[in-house]
């Protein structure tokens, strides 16, 4: 069913699929039966190589291709190699560092590996969360395809709900309401006026919130009405309190990836300085940025987080156990200063390249060249959903989602239900292709 999935997608890409899933199924097996370490570092290796190697030239291969171009260029060497047509395969991002967690917690010995080819192919191309996750542990999923899954009646119901949250996140609020309004501002060229640059952040914000958070709202569903448990890959992010904390609620299964297969190996034990960790978190949070996109807008998004990463650590060495973080109103102005901040981040993200992000951002302190102005139409949408939405979040910071959904009364949750089912089908407007896709 899983190859069925990807395969209707682009069928020979899922040759990649299967050619990972064989790499690290059997270098699993080397890894735990090796005797030494060096064989084991040999198996390990193996795994980085097929499984990076097959990442960096898909994902990376032209972003290299450009950049090897341009510095060749400024060496006076005329190169031009052929133009590079490789389509990036789907979800492949999030199916390779699937894959090689498996590996790494074997080569850890967190985990043992499978005896079922079956079962591990399961796991890889387990399709609800195939193509944009959430990034499942072996440790966690594998345990759940031994015994059948049993479906209920309160698990298949839960998982409709689900579905159909993420459907209107997805659906109504990022593609019918957020989407146009930034595309158009983002659409411009040169800087513009300040209040239309935060208006486009705003609203490109909340739409890859719930574009993201919708499709995991939805892959989490699926998996629960056949019977299996996915992750929780959003907490209330934009109720964060500080970087640190909202780097531990958005995208939870990506960023966890990062700080226990990458930051604690980074980081080093012996050395429990201030300049170690900042060093480590600048490294961690720039490759988050090139996970996410071959374009130096992702490496310098993620530099950018890792450097404001930086500052908060630097600060809570500084003043960490001042009482004064403990006041409410302190609590709120940093909570608020973290959303501005993430949000201001958007300008990196969603630009075309460091040209337009630096004109942007150059909005806030140059004259407007660009006279482009919202209306007050979508002036008032996105104001109403940010507020709704930090709102929201506030209310979700200490509560999991589906015990905010439990707390609602029965009537007036088939009321919302159905009032975003009939939202879902009325929209006007193309649905776009969820924007992890991409990555």
């Amino acid at each position: 069913m899983s190859y069925i999935f990807y395969a209707a997608w682009n069928a020979p890409y899922l040759l990649l699929i299967i050619f990972s899933t064989i790499v690290d199924f059997f270098a699993a097996k080397g890894i735990y039966r090796a005797r030494t370490d060096m064989a084991k570092k040999l198996y390990l290796g193996l795994s980085l190589v097929a499984n990076l190697g097959v990442l960096t030239y898909f994902k990376y291969g032209n972003f290299l291709l450009q950049n090897s171009i341009a510095l060749a260029a400024r060496f006076g060497i005329a190169y031009e190699p052929m133009p590079w047509s490789i389509l990036l395969p789907v979800g492949i991002s999030f199916y390779t560092f699937q894959t090689l967690s498996y590996s790494l917690d074997i080569y850890k010995g967190r985990l043992k590996p499978s005896d079922s080819l079956l079962d591990f192919a399961l796991f890889v191309t387990f399709f609800p969360q195939l193509v944009a996750g959430p990034i499942v542990r072996a440790r966690k999923f594998m345990p759940q395809l031994i015994a059948p899954p049993v479906v209920t009646a309160e698990s298949f119901g839960w998982g409709l709900i689900l579905v159909v949250i993420g459907l209107f996140e997805k659906v109504v609020i990022a593609d019918g309401l957020t989407a146009p309004i930034a595309d158009r501002i983002f659409a411009q060229s040169g800087t513009l006026p300040p209040g239309t640059v935060v208006i486009g952040l705003l609203a490109f914000v909340i739409q890859i919130l719930c574009d993201f958070a919708g499709y995991s709202l939805v892959a989490i569903g699926i998996a629960r009405c056949l019977g299996f448990e996915l992750p929780q890959n959003f907490r209330a992010p934009y109720a964060a309190i500080g970087y640190a904390d909202l780097w531990q609620r958005w995208h939870i299964s990506m960023s966890s990836w990062f700080r226990d297969y990458l930051y604690a190996n980074v980081r080093s034990t012996t050395d429990r300085s201030l300049w170690n960790t900042i060093r480590t978190q600048m490294i961690t949070m720039t490759l988050i940025g090139l996970w996410h996109g071959a374009s130096w807008t992702f490496v310098v998004w993620g530099a950018f987080n890792g450097a404001v990463l930086s500052i908060e650590t630097m600060l809570k060495k500084l003043i960490g156990h001042w009482h004064v973080w403990s006041v409410t109103a302190i609590q709120v102005l940093l909570g608020g200063l973290t959303f501005a901040l993430f949000a201001f981040s958007g300008i990196l993200f969603r630009s075309r390249d460091l040209a337009q992000a630096t004109d942007l951002a150059r909005s806030f302190f140059a004259p407007t060249q660009t006279p482009f102005h919202v209306g007050s139409g979508d002036i008032l949408i996105v104001l109403t959903l940010t507020a709704a939405t930090l709102a929201f979040h506030t209310a979700l910071r200490k509560r999991r989602f589906e015990q905010a959904i439990a707390a609602v009364p029965a009537s007036l949750q088939l009321f919302l239900l159905v009032g975003m089912m009939s939202a879902i089908i009325m929209i006007e407007g193309d649905s776009d292709a969820f924007i992890y896709f991409q990555f």
